[in-house]
């Protein structure tokens, strides 16, 4: 008999830890947890992608160009994981180019826990359009799932990434929030773990391509995204249970 209200306990319990994880995720509380300790646990390898690089610069306006915005702020973003204890490499370290193909395979051939690709946003010069959008793949297609053996797991979870990531970056950045979209971005589509795509501002709008090139700016948007993957990953095994349930 005590071994059945043991048993029913812990259900118990667990069902009502998967509940609270869920308020946190939903409400962005971010719970409690010791950093990640390399003699207890295997540390998880976060893949930071600065977007363009080499010959594609892309978006050019206002005095900036997003090849080296992305640079800057994926290194900063790095600091942040590997000052939490995490361990990161980067797709480029300096201005080079490098296929969108090549940075998702790097998710498998690494092991990666999660994969971030920072970019920066246009639409059309003079434009009022600001604020941060994060971007996540949907189901992969049947071609994709050939070429890479993804299957459709990543998706919840990637979702999930793009959430946190998004309401972080957003209130630590202050920083208007256009949401999060499912996309089929090449770089997130064939990565091999959970995926999101950060659009931090529109460098078409004068006041945002004035704060995008601010060091200060850059900061806090490394923080808000640092942020958003170290509760992601702190929280997976319990996100990964509560998906199961679905």
């Amino acid at each position: 008999m005590l071994q059945v209200i043991g048993s029913f306990g812990a259900l118990t319990g667990g069902i009502l830890s998967l509940m609270l994880l869920q308020h946190q995720v939903a409400t962005l509380e971010r719970p409690r947890v010791d950093p990640w300790d390399s003699k207890t646990q295997k540390i998880p390898l976060v893949l930071v992608d600065a977007g363009h690089g080499g010959h594609d610069g892309g978006a050019v306006a206002n005095g900036g160009i997003e090849k080296h915005l992305t640079l800057d702020i994926a290194r900063r973003v790095r600091d942040e994981l590997l000052a939490a204890g995490l361990r990161v490499v980067m797709t480029r370290e300096k201005d080079a180019f490098l296929p969108l193909e090549e940075r998702a395979a790097l998710t498998e051939r690494l092991g990666a826990a999660a994969f971030v690709s920072v970019h920066i946003n246009t639409d059309g010069s003079g434009s009022e359009a600001e604020g941060l959008e994060t971007y996540f793949a949907g189901k992969p297609s049947l071609a994709v799932r050939r070429k890479t053996g993804v299957t459709g797991e990543n998706e919840l979870m990637s979702e999930k990434l793009a959430t946190l990531v998004q309401r972080c970056a957003c209130d630590e950045a202050q920083a208007g929030n256009r949401g999060t979209k499912q996309r089929d971005y090449v770089v997130i589509e064939e990565a091999r773990c959970p995926a999101v795509l950060v659009e931090c501002g529109f460098l078409t709008n004068i006041d945002e391509a004035r704060r995008l090139k601010d060091r200060a700016h850059q900061e806090k948007l490394a923080r808000g995204i640092a942020s958003g993957v170290k509760l992601f990953l702190q929280s997976k095994p319990a996100i990964a249970a509560v998906l199961a349930e679905k």
